[in-house]
């Protein structure tokens, strides 16, 4: 047996010394690697000397003496911290993922391809204007003197773990990044799709009255004929619907703040991402001076300030993408439009795949509408998108970095095709204003909420309204100033001719707009508080509609339903009843009769339950319609308490509400504790401000969508503004700013953005030269 005590001893050092040296390993990666070292750093392709100063969050404070030197280093530092972010951005624009990640990835790269976004950047490259063409070259020029200075495993250690070599940076690939955002932030395409699946199942009548339209908007907008409904689902995804992703932005007037000076908040909704979405910076050289957040991937500010102009931005909603069902000959090689044959323009590219010997095939369609990106039964669908004809949106952001009033930043986007945004702003005059981005699509028949017939020239786009016609106020009566992705025109926000969007419902913009004229004077505390408010006013609307119905059951459930307070508090108990009945109501309610109809989920949301408990819906979607007996609301508002009753049994909103920040190797086995992050539980969902919002119909409440940072201007003293992260600044698990700012987040705080000399001096105390 003393071999076998020999041989446990010799185990037992050989692990002590793997041991020892994992953790010196470690200790040297995060200490001395992924934290900035006091020092210089030599970077080949600078003009002149940089200094850069980090604070207390990873957030750098760069100096430099040019504008491209500035973008340079901005490129090098989105590098260093977010490249591996940076590179599947890029892959997804191109339509090249699989090429990394193998056949899993084929659909999207296939669809990115078929949505044309690499023609529309090669287009938009095109039309750069030469001082937005050398900020995007330098910026690029910078990512680049990353890619050659670092080694890859420091870099990006998933380019180490997938064996990728990076390429070179081009300018291209920071338009790609720039219509990548767009498309995860507009789903027009996508709620067309669903109404066409719903209008084939319930017919013409009962959908239309579930959608809220009058009659005139159904004979105006509906289609002459409905194409029949596919024997089998296309090939392609449909594109995604809206699912809670938003935005909220607000700003008060001097008279109603604290300081004598504007106040500004904002916090966009976007998808849960790991690393961060945003990356924070503050750039400084002759002529430059703004702080704030940036897209990695892209030079500049997105959302921020200057010295003379805050600014925040919320997606306005408006309908900029159209679907043309086309008329194709036999050979599907031509279409009809205005009683002609045209050609399509086909083209046939290779897509590589990771493991696969042979490239696959992937053939692209053009129409007279624009891409063709679907195809079912013999029928194609074009996409006409503002996206794809317009304009790079970056010039209007570097226009916007200097802006020294509100009137100038509206002016700056004057040229701004796309996105469609609320752009918020103001400055230290005490101005504050409102006004949209973008161009409204001018359309001839109907009012793109359905799939057009693509064959007739009368519902083809006939160009866009002129800039003139977007909504715009400057300095309101009542002081403040507020957007939440909600329909501006249903809600008293502008004057003038409604356009189509695909709104998200008031709730959010209503609950702003009562706490800002509620409260006299507002300080930055007040906003950060408000932008963390977790009351649900979808469920107290809800609930009173509800309450002659509850009042009736004996159930406890139900008493504690009606004397909730409506906050959707990590700890309540209620809360989660709450999510659990509305889930069950939803499935009570609709959901037999659309899997009877070939449909998987229920056309029923909190919305449409309103209009259906107002008596605005047929009555006849309470019955079950899989049992014989006629159920009325009491019997499907039992059932469904009963069953949120069970569910929510001994837990809390927290422990089912969960955020889990995934990485995109995250699912590969043991690595998902070394990459992801959570979960951890958390109040909110999509109708409060703390927007935490889950799938509806989905079988968990797992957080989807959240406020990707909050950030708040203080106008009188710009190093008393806010600002933070869900997770942090680096995009390297082993940094200690990689989710350093969850915390501060979870809790509702934000840190200080120092943007003055002396407030430099004191928080960002280490220095980085970068040198020629």
């Amino acid at each position: 047996m003393a071999w076998k005590k020999r041989t446990g001893v010799v185990l037992g050092v050989v692990l002590a010394v793997f041991l020892a040296l994992a953790a010196i390993v470690f200790y040297l990666l995060r200490a001395s690697v992924f934290v900035p070292v006091p020092g210089e750093v030599k970077l080949a392709g600078l003009s002149q000397p940089v200094t850069v100063r980090f604070d207390a969050w990873g957030v750098p404070h760069v100096q430099a003496a040019s504008p491209r030197d500035a973008w340079f280093v901005q490129g090098y530092l989105h590098a260093r911290e977010r490249f591996f972010q940076m590179e599947l951005s890029r892959r997804a624009a191109s339509g090249r993922l699989a090429e990394l990640l193998g056949e899993k990835v084929v659909a999207v790269d296939a669809r990115f391809r078929r949505w044309g976004l690499p023609e529309a950047v090669g287009r938009q490259r095109q039309m750069l204007p030469p001082e937005a063409e050398k900020a995007l070259a330098a910026y690029a020029a910078g990512v680049n003197a990353a890619i050659l200075r670092l080694p890859a495993w420091r870099l990006a250690p998933e380019c180490l773990l997938l064996g990728c070599q990076p390429e070179p940076w081009q300018v291209e690939d920071t338009l790609g990044v720039g219509l990548l955002l767009q498309y995860t932030l507009t789903w027009a395409a996508g709620e067309e799709l669903q109404r066409l699946e719903e209008l084939r199942a319930f017919g013409g009548e009962r959908a239309v009255n579930l959608w809220g339209w009058s009659e005139e908007q159904a004979a105006a907008w509906l289609p002459p004929e409905l194409p029949p409904r596919p024997s089998k689902a296309p090939a392609e995804p449909p594109p995604p619907v809206f699912s809670g992703v938003g935005s909220n932005n607000w700003a008060v007037s001097p008279s109603r703040s604290v300081t004598g000076m504007p106040l500004l908040a904002n916090d966009p909704h976007v998808g849960v991402a790991n690393p961060a979405t945003w990356y924070e910076i503050h750039l400084q050289a002759p002529g430059l001076a703004l702080a704030g957040v940036s897209v990695p991937g892209a030079p500049g500010v997105l959302i921020g300030h200057n010295p003379q102009v805050a600014w925040g931005l919320t997606m306005v909603m408006l309908d900029d993408q159209d679907l043309f069902r086309l008329t194709l000959n036999e050979q599907g090689t031509h279409e009809l439009f205005g009683g002609r044959w045209l050609p399509l323009v086909m083209q046939k590219q290779s897509l590589k795949v990771r493991g696969e010997g042979q490239p696959r095939e992937v053939v692209l369609k053009r129409s007279i509408h624009g891409p063709v990106v679907r195809e079912e039964n013999g029928q194609a669908y074009a996409l006409a998108w503002t996206a794809l004809q317009a304009r790079s949106p970056v010039e209007c952001f570097l226009r916007l970095a200097s802006a020294a009033s509100v009137y100038e930043g509206v002016e700056a986007f004057a040229t701004c095709e796309s996105p469609a945004m609320n752009l918020l702003l103001a400055d230290r005059h005490g101005n504050i204003a409102w006004q949209v981005t973008g161009r409204i699509p001018k359309r001839g028949k109907g009012a793109g909420k359905l799939p057009a017939p693509g064959d007739d020239p009368a519902w083809a786009w006939q160009g866009f309204e002129p800039y003139e016609r977007n909504p715009r106020v400057v300095n309101p009566p009542a002081g403040f100033l507020a957007t939440a992705n909600h329909d501006p025109f249903a809600e008293g926000n502008a004057s003038g001719e409604p356009f189509p969007g695909e709104f998200a419902p008031p709730h959010r913009v209503r609950t702003i707009k009562k706490a800002l004229a509620a409260q006299e004077k507002w300080d930055v505390e007040g906003f950060l508080k408000l932008q963390t408010d977790v009351k649900n006013p979808q469920a107290l609307e809800l609930l009173a509609a509800l309450r002659p119905f509850l009042a009736k059951l004996p159930h406890p459930e139900a008493r504690e339903l009606l004397q909730w307070d409506g906050e959707m508090r990590g700890e309540s108990r209620e809360a989660l009843l709450w999510a659990n009945f509305l889930r069950a109501l939803v499935r009570q309610v609709g959901l037999d009769e659309a899997q009877g109809a070939g449909l998987s989920r229920s056309p029923f949301t909190g919305e449409v339950f309103l209009r259906l408990l107002a008596g605005a819906v047929d009555p006849r979607w309470w019955d079950d319609v899989t049992t014989p007996a006629v159920e009325g609301p009491a019997e499907a508002i039992r059932k469904a308490l009963e069953e949120a009753a069970a569910l929510s049994r001994g837990k809390t909103w927290g422990q089912e509400h969960q955020l889990l920040f995934a990485h995109p190797l995250g699912g590969v086995p043991l690595l998902g504790k070394f990459f992801n992050v959570g979960p951890v539980g958390v109040g909110g969902a999509a109708p409060c401000l703390n927007a935490t919002a889950y799938r509806g119909q989905a079988r968990d409440f797992s957080v989807v969508s959240l406020p990707s940072m909050r950030f708040v201007a203080d106008l009188q003293s710009w190093d008393n503004s806010r600002l933070v992260l869900p997770l942090g600044q680096s995009g390297h698990p082993l940094s200690s700013h990689a989710r350093d700012q969850l915390p501060l987040w979870l809790a509702g705080k934000a840190h200080a953005m120092p943007f003055t000399e002396e407030a430099l001096a004191r928080e960002a105390p280490r220095t980085t030269r970068f040198v020629p």
